[in-house]
């Protein structure tokens, strides 16, 4: 059940991981599978030996004498009464509880990624207090959990009771009556007492068959979410493509938000090289995003080399498509392991010279172990630059047909970006490159700058010829360059 929850969440969409904490699903796929494998594992086969105890001592009751066995199965109303208003509560305890703890999972997982901002911004006993009430809203959850699932079996008990002193009282009357012998009022006495100890028995389980219940919807109802962005069902593989990327009137939106672009018409020819600029929040990441179909378009379409995407299959797409974004997320493993993450196959000759076209070997020869260099959790070990070098060779080292650089060289000191831009120059000559830059410095050898502004394309020409314009791409040039 976890390699299916796991191979589901590889298949969801962005959108989807955009809304959800990583640490609630990380309950689920921990703590919430667990509640079922112990229920499974522990307590289902004595779930099903006490329901197989009950229906076989009412068999026996009904062969001895009806007329009790009857008189024993008046208090069943009362029972399957009160186990359904017992499962209705317990039920919502039990949920809450399993979202109690995937809430604190969420606080947890989010805390210790920013431990460092929390403690250079002095939040720690703030965040000490936060965590706290979390826990303690956890602590209430469980409390009420159990509070329900203790007071079901004295209810059922009481129940019992009643029932035993129902078949004394009728059963002496027959046995005094002469109607049955004291003989069948005893092992009747048997079968009740069994009957009971199997219901109580089973009463027992109930809160951890509603624990698992609770548990399970968590589970299922993540196995059921399909993904907004999948292939459809005539999706063709693409082949290698050549890079001709194409905008027709798109608009997107996140969600039920407002409009992030607004009727996008955009031709990239194969082969070159276009820079996106504009000021925060125009749209620029949202227009790669759409390039690499992390999202489907509100309206319009988006095509590379005259295939809408939706037509194609994403692993086909994606095969074409190397991205470096903004903040790169490296994995706990080797650098060699990290550069190749796009391509397990690649050989150490190969790896190398990604490094190299990326400017990362003077760095990596400097560490201990080179290549084989162990990096802590999302390269925590490695300054913020040099984590953008391993992400450019991993983005290379996979040879796309498109390549897109979110702020690709924000992190890297001016002679890296240097070397970079010039090896830029050589990787780019047979790829398509969208390139999302703040520094203009970054864009000059661009073959054409698209200028967004509040998710329109306000501008589009060579750097020259924007300067010269005067429009919005040179007040941005003048803001960067003239003190």
């Amino acid at each position: 059940m976890r390699e299916q929850v796991f191979s589901k969440l590889q298949d969801l969409s962005v959108a989807f991981f955009d809304a959800n904490e990583s640490g609630d699903l990380m309950s689920r796929l921990i703590n919430d599978i667990e509640t079922l494998n112990s229920f499974l594992s522990q307590s289902f086969r004595r779930v099903l030996s006490s329901s197989l105890a009950i229906i076989a001592t009412l068999i026996g009751m009904m062969l001895v004498d009806r007329r009790l066995a009857l008189a024993t199965l008046a208090v069943v109303p009362f029972m399957l009464a009160t186990t359904s208003l017992f499962g209705f509560i317990a039920r919502r305890a039990f949920r809450r509880r399993q979202e109690a703890i995937g809430d604190v999972s969420s606080v947890l997982a989010e805390e210790l990624a920013g431990i460092k901002v929390a403690q250079a911004f002095n939040r720690v006993d703030r965040n000490r207090r936060a965590f706290s009430d979390r826990n303690a809203a956890n602590r209430d959850a469980n409390i009420t959990a159990s509070a329900v699932s203790s007071a079901f079996s004295p209810a059922l008990a009481l129940i019992s009771a009643t029932a035993t002193a129902l078949v004394a009282a009728y059963g002496g009357w027959l046995a005094a009556t002469g109607v049955v012998s004291i003989g069948v009022v005893v092992a009747f006495f048997a079968y009740a007492r069994s009957f009971f100890n199997a219901v109580t028995q089973l009463s027992s389980l109930y809160a951890e068959t509603q624990s698992a219940l609770a548990g399970g919807e968590r589970v299922f109802a993540l196995l059921d979410i399909e993904p907004l962005v999948q292939d459809s069902a005539d999706a063709v593989e693409l082949g290698r493509a050549h890079g001709e990327v194409s905008f027709d009137d798109v608009t997107f939106r996140y969600g039920s938000g407002a409009m992030i672009l607004k009727g996008i018409d955009l031709r990239i020819a194969a082969g070159s090289t276009v820079a996106i600029v504009g000021p925060t929040g125009a749209g620029k990441t949202t227009l790669i995003n759409l390039v690499a179909r992390f999202y489907d378009p509100t309206t319009g379409t988006v095509s590379i080399d005259g295939h809408d995407l939706r037509d194609v299959t994403m692993s086909s797409l994606r095969r074409n498509m190397g991205i470096v974004l903004q903040e790169p997320f490296l994995f706990s493993g080797t650098i060699r392991e990290n550069i190749a993450y796009g391509s397990p196959d690649a050989d150490d000759t190969s790896i190398a010279q990604a490094a190299e076209a990326a400017q990362a070997t003077e760095f990596i020869d400097g560490l201990p172990e080179g290549f084989d260099t162990v990096i802590g959790e999302r390269g925590a070990t490695l300054s913020t630059g040099q984590r953008q070098l391993i992400a450019f060779a991993r983005a290379l080292l996979a040879n796309p047909a498109v390549l897109i650089l979110d702020e690709a060289t924000s992190s890297v000191d001016t002679r890296t970006e240097i070397l970079i831009q010039n090896a830029l120059n050589r990787i780019l000559a047979d790829r398509t490159a969208l390139i999302i830059a703040h520094r203009l410095s970054t864009v000059r050898d661009a073959d054409r700058i698209v200028v967004l502004e509040d998710g329109r394309i306000v501008e589009d020409g060579s750097y020259e010829a924007l300067l010269a314009l005067g429009g919005r791409f040179a007040d941005l040039h003048v803001a960067q360059f003239v003190d």
